[in-house]
């Protein structure tokens, strides 16, 4: 993939100098959708929000230029269109990046046609005109070069985005939105930031070429047909990295400016055929053609002298780590908690226990933050969490793993263990993660995706992206669930560990022989309700208990 890049740097830098009008037309075209799909990549590829809103950006930056090339010097209207589409994005995105799907999709689409609907009107109703002339004291080979600039400039920015902790979280939050916010990342930010950042990228380059046109209007600068080129270029290319947008362009401009002749009002069709049947043969597009390096390689190693702790310690703590009361939680007309009270003090292992559907997973749902709860409080570290977003509690020491392993596929097992570690430290954050890896028996996996993981190997790894959060408590639903014998003590030593480390475990889990061996305390539910509530022993003699949830033969 570097020497196809060389290559193409190459040859569209020189194209000017040996190529005839119509080469170095395509050239332009060719510039223009890469620059344009590796901003739209960048965006979409990890968020996984498809937008159609490209030419509202775009034909905000060609505006900014004909409207104001008589009062500012070009360069200068260049960062004033960049600024002006990544404000229109950022109030789009305030207002939309919480749809999900199909609805954003929709959204943005019908944005684009809003504002070229609403300039028309401007231009219509208070210019006299439909229209504007734009003349920049500015070469066409300026022109060009200024777009081969901008378009590299937005590959290597999106490059090193994509291999930044951020670009790793907005990967996470792509994959499995709710695992990332319970590894600590703040979702709705990051989206709306990222989304402005290239919109304003976008209207940047509608702003360099603006003057390529004598004269605009809106639907010229507001043309949805770019909206739809400029996602077919990404798409083509391979959301893997902004780079498959230069591998798509050309071929994309050399086949549709082919079909503009002999078919003028069939193009569009011909290429959505042409697009379809490649994205059949090619699903992860053109850059699926290249092999990944093994990701192991770029992967930093620890120094041999470092020798971070392989699991995270913590300071005790004062009072009640968490406090639960009167927690309500229902779904239609299903009761799942009722009135629940519960307490976790610092340094024990309280246990959840309860016939399936008792209302366990729900409970530590509203623990975690995962779920808002209908009525009741909850404090944590003494202070009123009710409510809070789970990257919220995340932050301050409460992580949890889930019933059904969720893990991100598109990250490796290093990343998982890196991308919590890195949100909330920079530094050490690497020798940190080679630390818990080791400890959890990872180490030598580092480079896999989950995918290729075994079971247990895939309840490790949620295991030690929730210790990298440092938690002062961790909530573990049925993390023992499906280990053989051998394996269960180990993973029971694992826990006890974690324990004789200062931190403070609620177990939800169904095998009495761990529950024995780790929980301090016992709650126990039916249909929401606790109805029983003390050590082991005591909670397992229990006739209640007996009758609804262990049997005669547990007793």
């Amino acid at each position: 993939m570097k020497v196809y890049l060389a290559g193409f740097l190459l040859l569209f830098l020189s194209l000017p100098w040996w190529g005839g009008e119509y080469l170095r037309s395509l050239g332009l075209s060719v510039l223009l959708y890469a620059a344009l799909g590796a901003a739209w990549a960048t965006f979409t590829g990890p968020a996984r929000h498809l937008s159609l809103a490209t030419s509202a950006f775009f034909g905000t930056g060609v505006y900014t230029v004909a409207l104001l090339h008589e009062f500012a010097p070009w360069p200068v209207l260049v960062v004033l269109a960049f600024a002006l589409a990544a404000f229109l994005a950022l109030g789009v995105g305030l207002a939309t990046l919480r749809l999900q799907g199909i609805y954003f999709t929709v959204f943005t689409y019908g944005l684009a046609e809003l504002v070229r609907q609403l300039v028309t009107w401007a231009q219509r109703n208070l210019g006299g005109s439909v229209g504007s002339y734009v003349f920049v004291e500015a070469s066409p080979l300026d022109l060009y070069y200024a777009l081969a600039l901008l378009a590299f400039l937005t590959l290597g920015l999106g490059h090193l985005f994509l291999q930044s902790r951020f670009g790793l979280a907005l990967l996470a939050l792509g994959d499995d939105e709710t695992a990332a916010r319970h590894a600590g990342v703040r979702v709705f930010g990051l989206r709306v930031v990222v989304f402005a950042a290239t919109a304003g990228i976008m209207g940047a380059i509608g702003a360099v070429v603006a003057p390529r046109w004598v004269y605009v209007d809106p639907g010229l600068a507001f043309n949805p047909n770019l909206s739809f080129l400029t996602a077919i270029t990404a798409l083509l290319g391979g959301l893997r990295h902004p780079s498959g947008a230069f591998l798509a362009a050309p071929p994309l401009v050399l086949v549709y400016d082919l079909l503009s002749g002999p078919f003028p009002h069939h193009a569009t069709a011909l290429l959505g055929l042409f697009f379809i049947l490649l994205v059949y043969f090619l699903p992860r597009g053109l850059l699926g053609l290249f092999r990944e390096r093994p990701p192991s390689s770029t992967l930093p190693q620890p120094g041999l002298e470092a020798t971070p702790p392989p699991l995270p310690q913590v300071g005790p703590e004062t009072g009640p780590l968490l406090e639960a009361r009167g927690l309500r939680k229902a779904f239609g007309g299903l009761v799942a908690v009722a009135g629940l009270h519960l307490e976790v003090r610092p340094g024990e292992t309280v246990g959840l226990i309860g016939p399936n559907g008792s209302g366990k997973t729900t409970a530590l749902g509203l623990l975690a933050g995962t779920l808002r709860p209908d009525g009741g409080h909850i404090s944590f570290l003494g202070q009123e969490t009710t409510g809070k977003p789970p990257e919220f509690l995340a932050q301050r020491g409460l992580a949890r793993t889930f019933q059904q392993v969720r893990l991100f596929p598109s990250l490796t097992v290093y990343q998982h263990v890196y991308l919590p570690l890195s949100l909330r430290r920079v530094k050490g954050a690497e020798e940190a993660t080679w630390g818990l890896l080791e400890a959890l028996g990872l180490r030598e996996k580092a480079h896999h995706h989950p995918q290729a993981l075994t079971y247990l190997d895939q309840k490790r790894l949620e295991l030690a992206r929730a210790l990298a959060l440092s938690p002062k408590l961790l909530l573990l639903d049925e993390w023992l669930a499906g280990l053989n014998p051998s394996e269960l003590q180990e993973a029971i030593a694992l826990l006890q560990a974690l324990k004789g480390r200062g931190i403070t475990l609620v177990v939800v889990e169904h095998l009495m022989p761990a529950v024995r061996a780790l929980c301090d305390r016992v709650y126990v539910l039916s249909f929401g309700e606790v109805i029983a509530h003390g050590t082991p022993a005591e909670v397992l003699r229990h006739p209640k208990v007996v009758e609804v949830y262990l049997g005669v033969e547990h007793a």
